[in-house]
């Protein structure tokens, strides 16, 4: 597994040790960019994302196999299980209960959207439309 710099992006998405997409943009919107432009054309590939939460672990599933391996300073308990029940190896920094709003009062909107849909395609689908 390569090593991340997040000093350089909040995402990037690597195809055989070359950086196929990056963003510096917060929030589950790159990973939703990164999906819209390399579906389809990459397999196999290794994501480093600040977070993981449940929402991108779905949109991970949803791929495919665009996206096998993930390496992130911090993920959630639900993601890390939802990877693990799809065979895709995660490495953590940190390990959280859920990830958190920016005031920290509850759980991030996109892990509230997430925990309302079981199937990740539906929320793939879902997601899409909410940033279109």
């Amino acid at each position: 597994m390569l090593t991340p710099d997040f000093d350089h992006y909040s995402l990037a998405l690597f195809h055989e040790g070359r950086m196929v997409f990056s963003s510096e943009k917060e929030g589950l919107r790159p990973l939703v960019e990164c999906i819209r432009a390399c579906r389809g054309r990459f397999s196999g590939c290794e994501l480093h994302d600040r977070a993981i939460g449940l929402a991108a672990a779905k949109l991970v599933v949803a791929t495919g196999g665009m996206i096998d391996r993930i390496a992130t300073r911090r993920a959630s308990e639900r993601a890390m299980a939802l990877l693990g029940r799809h065979a895709v190896p995660i490495a953590a920094g940190e390990v959280v209960p859920v990830l958190l709003n920016r005031d920290r009062s509850g759980p991030c909107l996109m892990e509230q959207k997430a925990s309302a849909t079981e199937d990740p395609q539906q929320f793939l689908q879902e997601i899409d439309a909410f940033f279109s």
